[in-house]
């Protein structure tokens, strides 16, 4: 409990590539919004409520392929570093907050559209005040590594790890998708998923509680 999970995200270039600034200062074209809502959702009780929801919005800026293309085809390394502020949104004791400053440098071995793999650690620091999670970082840490393997227009399997301060405290969750496009005559973008939470964390309202799922359903995105 609760049974589902819900999630939307997006990311949004600041400053077009065809304006008077990029063209004059490139590495402007890298600066990045992004918002991230995740909500665990109870379907099994009578008003069917979404129990904790976690807000999610940041500003980054990302550097794709920092070798300008001159390495080998089957290699690259991307750079992204930002701001983000956590939230679930509520007031008074179930109040959760915090906000980071994160670097997550991107290492992808093979052709993102044929098979491939890929790791990205990253380390993040808080900012500002944790009175209301003041053990937060016992539970979240300061470090986590996301790793793919798979296929890019197949089966893909993705790991995303994090330790906490207290090193029996972290979390770990395995996304596995394939595309439905080919069944669909590519109508509709659409993936399979299979998703495996085991850990701490998995919203900000119960962080210190330890849980685990196992959910299937679909997504638009990978």
């Amino acid at each position: 409990d609760p049974n589902a999970r819900f999630q939307i995200s997006f990311k949004y270039q600041l400053f077009s590539n065809m304006g008077p600034l990029v063209k004059t200062l490139p590495a402007f074209k890298g600066l990045h919004l992004a918002y991230t809502q995740t909500s665990l959702w109870d379907l099994t009780s009578t008003s069917k409520p979404f129990v904790d929801t976690t807000y999610k919005p940041e500003v980054f800026f990302a550097m794709p392929r920092v070798d300008g293309g001159h390495w080998a085809n089957w290699l690259r390394l991307d750079l992204q570093a930002g701001l983000q502020h956590q939230s679930n949104g509520k007031s008074g004791a179930d109040s959760r907050s915090l906000n980071v400053a994160y670097f997550e440098p991107t290492l992808i071995v093979g052709n993102q559209d044929a098979f491939h793999f890929s790791v990205a650690p990253r380390v993040w620091a808080y900012l500002g005040s944790l009175d209301e999670n003041p053990d937060i970082k016992d539970y979240y840490g300061n470090v986590g590594i996301r790793s793919k393997l798979g296929w890019g227009r197949g089966l893909l399997l993705s790991a995303t790890g994090r330790i906490g301060d207290d090193a029996n405290r972290g979390a770990l969750q395995l996304d596995l998708s394939y595309p439905l496009m080919r069944f669909l005559y590519g109508n509709v973008g659409l993936y399979l998923y299979a998703q495996y939470f085991l850990g701490y964390g998995e919203s900000l309202l119960h962080y210190n509680e330890r849980t685990s799922a196992v959910r299937f359903g679909f997504a638009l995105f990978r």
